[in-house]
């Protein structure tokens, strides 16, 4: 009897495996795709806890893009942050693969990166906290293989209306 439990148990540990990679395989199409650059609710994407700077999340190697530049210039991408915070959202560099893949395959091609704060508050201290979640986007951008010098920062802007999270967020859009 005892053989048949540790059979069970190592099919269960292969069901939990295939669980895994189909759950995986999903979050990245998902990003792919666009399904995940925050759209929706207003809650905000969970946050790596990494100081800023640091080992920023990493595109692995992203193809040439041909399909994606075929398919036209990748909609703007909504990076959401939690309040008074920097780092980036572990989900930030699966959001942002589209674009730096339609990059790479478009050399002429730049990114703007907006950072949008509200109107409460210290202005000053807002605006600082958006142009450092500016940079991180950029690092993430970057470290998918974008040249620094085709990524643009724009000067912090003020979110007019929407929710609390709208004022929390990086938009990264493409220029011709």
């Amino acid at each position: 009897m005892e053989n048949n439990d540790s059979e069970q148990k190592a099919a269960l540990g292969i069901v939990w495996a295939i669980v895994g990679v189909v759950v995986v395989s999903v979050l990245l199409l998902a990003g792919y795709f666009g399904l995940t650059s925050g759209k929706g609710g207003s809650k905000p994407a969970t946050t790596v806890s990494a100081p800023q700077n640091a080992n920023v999340p990493a595109v692995a190697n992203v193809a040439a893009g041909t399909e994606q530049a075929a398919a036209g210039v990748p909609a703007a991408v909504k990076i959401f942050f939690e309040t008074g915070k920097s780092e980036v959202p572990a989900s930030a560099a699966t959001d942002v693969a589209p674009i730096a893949m339609y990059l790479k395959a478009n050399s002429a091609a730049t990114v703007a990166v907006s950072g949008y704060h509200d109107a409460s508050g210290n202005a000053d201290v807002n605006a600082e906290v958006s142009k450092e979640r500016a940079k991180a986007v950029r690092a993430v951008l970057v470290a998918a293989g974008v040249e620094e010098s085709r990524v643009v920062l724009d000067k912090p802007q003020v979110s007019l209306g929407g929710n609390d999270a709208d004022a929390r967020r990086v938009e990264v859009t493409v220029h011709q």
